[in-house]
This record gives C-alpha cells, sequence and structure tokens, in this order.
C-alpha cells in the first residue's frame, strides 16, 4: 500500500464500495478518452468509491450519483467550456464548483470554466477532506 491508501483506510467510518478490476478502469479511461492518474488508479483498485464526513469522492462501482465516468460525461454535456482531458474527483454541490484531476494527479477546482490548481496530488486534497471534519 502507498501513502494515499493507508491515510484513506485509517478514516473512521469510512463507507467504500467494491475495489474496481483493472478491466474496469481501462475501460473508463477509454469512455472518458483520457488517463487517470496513477494515484487515482489506485484509488480505484483498492476503494472503488468512498464517502466520510460529508465527502463522497467519484469512483467505479457506485451509484450513477457517483460515478466517474458518468458525472464526468453528464459535466461535458451541461458545460460547454468542461475540460475534456480531466475527470471529476469530486462534486462539492455548493455553486458548480467541482474538484477535478489531470492524468498527471494535479487536483484542481473548477467553476464556471475557470479550473484553479489546488494541490499537486490527490493525497494533498485527501488530507484537506480530512480537515473538513474539524
Amino acid at each position: 500500500m502507498t501513502v494515499l491508501s493507508d491515510k484513506i483506510s485509517l478514516i473512521p467510518n469510512l463507507y467504500k464500495t467494491q475495489p474496481a478490476s483493472e478491466e474496469q478502469i481501462i475501460n473508463a479511461e477509454s469512455r472518458l478518452g483520457l488517463q487517470f492518474s496513477d494515484d487515482f488508479k489506485e484509488y480505484l483498485k483498492k476503494f472503488g468509491s468512498i464517502s466520510f464526513y460529508g465527502t463522497e469522492w467519484m469512483g467505479l462501482n457506485t451509484d450513477e450519483f457517483c460515478d466517474v465516468i458518468l458525472t464526468t460525461l453528464e459535466a461535458r454535456q451541461l458545460y460547454d467550456n468542461f475540460p475534456n482531458d480531466k475527470f471529476i474527483v469530486e462534486d462539492l454541490h455548493i455553486d458548480d464548483i467541482i474538484i477535478i484531476s489531470d492524468s498527471e494527479g494535479n487536483i484542481y477546482q473548477w467553476q464556471a470554466g475557470t479550473a484553479e490548481k489546488i494541490y499537486n496530488s490527490l493525497l494533498g486534497y485527501l488530507e484537506a477532506c480530512i480537515e473538513r471534519k474539524s
């Protein structure tokens, strides 16, 4: 396991779905026409999708509300300027703010066509999500 998996595993009352297979991940990347970052692939393989402290990360083997494929495709249809080279990590459901990632693992806050880099990794974003509980 890596630091990301270890930190996720330590979250109390963590809800997780069935881990994703390599085949599911390849299919998801193909449907979206992009590559997931290595840390997002690791997360999918270990946890599928997670929810904790009111935080709901997109993933696989989950309902359509948190499915990374469906939510990303929906955002592309809904917003003319949603970036095709990024995927949704979390929809904050506040003022159309969406947390997205690129294939390098950078994390961005996207709103109204503007993407602002907020973390260099999914781990950095995880740590911020955990701190939201406080």
